[in-house]
């Protein structure tokens, strides 16, 4: 059964759980989150790591350290013992989010900021732009967002990244629902989408349908218990 997962990230971790934090990782993930010039972007790839390790330990009632990882060609991380099982996670702005099942499946999230609209003739496909532009002006920043969303998990959920233009594929919203346009071989997935906050949009694409997807929003507390 998917599960979903959120966590606002903290604006105030002190040095030693945040150590703690970052014992809880693979050695690999240190060294790159070390690596990082700004601890805001250090802090959103440690909890977004923690976040999809919490949720694998708890979905297939596993210990942290038995969890083993890589990632395919096109850069997607993947876990590999126990096998069979997907999982993603997305940052943004004060969010990090994670998904988990036993089928294909990609999250997004972005926060919600204002962009020059020329960004969508040049990622998006004829049709999206067309139903975009034609949205109100109120509704077309947000419109924007739950598109770029949905074609980000759609991408995440397949697994070759940027390997698919986004403009390759469109997504058309009406009173019906979610609906996708493609002619790539991975056209039977479901489609979610609604804002976590007033500030961020978030899209979920999964292999199988799910009542409306929840998010379980967890704390540092949650995250520590990998330590047992």
């Amino acid at each position: 059964m998917a599960q979903f997962y959120s966590m606002q990230v903290q604006p105030n971790i002190d040095s030693n759980r945040f150590n703690r934090l970052l014992n809880l990782t693979s050695e690999e993930k240190r060294k790159r989150i070390n690596r990082f010039k700004f601890f805001i972007d250090a802090k959103r790839c440690l909890l977004g790591d923690l976040l999809s390790r919490f949720a694998l330990c708890k979905q297939l009632q596993v210990q942290n350290n038995t969890l083993c990882f890589h990632s395919n060609r096109y850069g997607k991380p993947m876990l590999i013992e126990p096998n069979n099982y997907y999982f993603n996670i997305s940052h943004s702005g004060d969010w990090v989010v994670c998904a988990v099942d036993d089928q294909p499946i990609g999250i997004d999230i972005e926060v919600i900021k204002e962009i020059d609209f020329d960004l969508a003739r040049r990622f998006f496909s004829k049709l999206e732009y067309v139903d975009l532009m034609n949205q109100p002006e109120k509704n077309r920043l947000s419109y924007f967002y739950t598109l770029w969303t949905l074609k980000e998990s759609y991408i995440k959920a397949i697994g070759k990244g940027l390997s698919i233009p986004l403009g390759s594929f469109s997504f058309q919203i009406d009173h019906n629902g979610i609906h996708l346009k493609s002619s790539l071989d991975f056209a039977s997935y479901h489609f979610y989408n609604y804002p976590i906050d007033n500030k961020h949009q978030i899209s979920i694409c999964s292999a199988k349908q799910h009542d409306a997807p929840e998010l379980k929003q967890l704390s540092i507390e949650h995250l520590l218990t990998l330590e047992n």
